[in-house]
């Protein structure tokens, strides 16, 4: 028997609306993603610095000469032989395959296979560095104990110690090109190059705080984490710093931000902050295990990895 028009098209509706319904159930079903979750690391030592390359390969290093990678944005890590059995605080991966590493005693591992082999650079130094940064695979610097700041221009084959007039351990280094760089650690210690890292001058802070990063979301909006809830932000390039501090006095030791307005903040006792609005006002994000996180990077806008005590790692996911 032929059907009616009407109810092929009341059929069709029926159809329509129960596939709507079906997804909704779909959705509704799928286990929402967690603001911040634990990952296994596979070690149980203090882990101090991370970086990614790429979306999907990133690094951590650590306590005892510990290098960890991933392959997959952070789901999963191996470890590395570094070769070291040095506390490394920091590293940088100017290219996917080509990185440094850096740490006690004057340490400065490199890799140019993505880290299946490390090789120890001559630093020159036997103090402790903390902070590592590169432009590209040519040009670098590193921060460190007694004022320390080193620089490169041939891919490590020879470090600089370059003149900084302080005394101060020097716990973060950032360069936004060839010629501006900025470097902040003990005290307020907060000191600024305008010829590469050659000679370096002493920038007012106005708090006695010690500041353990810097970050540049672009060239004239930039940022000061340190102990106490310090925060200090600049919307002139750094010719002038404000006090944009938190109420809670946590010590706060990595800054990342994904944009001008989005950014996060990582600290003791588990603090995980985020700003949306350029960071007029910063809130706690998500629930993490109470304990101290020493690095964090966000591989693209929507997730991050943070590292710290006891080999703690998260992933920091934006719904």
């Amino acid at each position: 028997m032929m059907r009616r028009p009407d109810a092929v098209g009341l059929l069709a509706v029926l159809a329509v609306l129960a596939g709507l319904f079906s997804e909704t159930l779909a959705r509704a079903a799928a286990p929402a993603r967690e603001p911040v979750r634990v990952v296994k690391s596979g070690t149980t030592v203090t882990l101090y610095g991370i970086v990614f390359a790429s979306p999907t390969a990133g690094w951590v290093v650590g306590s005892g000469g510990t290098i960890l990678a991933t392959t997959n944005g952070g789901a999963s890590w191996k470890p590395q032989k570094s070769g070291s059995r040095e506390n490394l605080y920091d590293v940088a991966f100017p290219a996917p395959r080509v990185g440094w590493a850096v740490g006690a005693n004057g340490t400065i591992l490199k890799t140019t296979d993505g880290g299946a082999k490390w090789t120890a650079q001559k630093s020159g130094t036997i103090v402790s560095l903390y902070d590592v940064t590169f432009l590209d695979e040519k040009r670098g610097w590193i921060a460190g104990a007694d004022g320390t700041i080193l620089s490169t221009e041939d891919s490590g084959a020879s470090w600089q110690d370059r003149p900084t007039g302080s005394k101060a351990h020097l716990y973060a280094v950032l360069f936004l090109n060839e010629k501006d760089g900025w470097a902040a650690g003990a005290l307020g210690t907060l000191l600024v190059t305008k010829d590469g890292g050659r000679t370096w001058t002493v920038r007012e802070s106005g708090t006695p705080s010690t500041f353990f990063d810097i970050a540049f979301p672009d060239p004239t909006v930039g940022w000061i984490a340190g102990n106490s809830g310090a925060l200090l932000q600049t919307l002139d390039g750094g010719e002038k710093w404000e006090d944009r501090s938190l109420a809670q006095p946590v010590d706060l030791t990595s800054l990342a931000f994904t944009d001008i307005k989005t950014g996060w903040v990582v600290g003791d006792r588990g603090a995980i902050f985020r700003t949306t609005d350029g960071g007029f006002t910063w809130s706690p994000y998500g629930r993490s295990p109470q304990t101290t996180f020493y690095g964090a990077a966000f591989r693209d806008g929507k997730t991050g990895v943070a590292v710290g005590d006891k080999g703690i790692i998260v992933q920091i996911a934006v719904p």
